[in-house]
């Protein structure tokens, strides 16, 4: 059985890392991009993911001029797109198993 080491980075770790202000990191927060374990920003604990989305929220509102709840709406519906995309893929592969399956009989 393996044993999972959970670590969290606190809001100063997530501003160093990603490099930007602990305002943008509230205002990131305040628009749903993602939730950090805590009720204050003191508190806040972010997971190790958090960083990849957070750099990419930042890259959308920087390279594309779009305000944070665009960002945050743009960010739905990337990840929607990708959920899409594997879901036609395996739906593909079944009818492609379904297929051959057939044409043997």
């Amino acid at each position: 059985m393996m044993s999972e080491t959970s670590y969290y980075l606190t809001l100063t770790e997530l501003t160093q890392s990603v490099r930007v202000t602990t305002d943008t990191v509230i205002t990131i927060v305040d628009c749903g991009i993602v939730q950090p374990r805590g009720e204050q920003p003191q508190q806040w604990l972010f997971e190790p993911q958090m960083v990849k989305l957070i750099q990419r929220a930042c890259r959308l509102q920087r390279d594309l001029e779009l305000d944070w709840p665009a960002v945050a709406l743009a960010l739905d519906l990337i990840e929607d797109l990708h959920k899409l995309r594997e879901e036609n893929q395996r739906l593909r592969r079944q009818l492609a198993i379904l297929m051959e399956l057939d044409t043997s009989l």
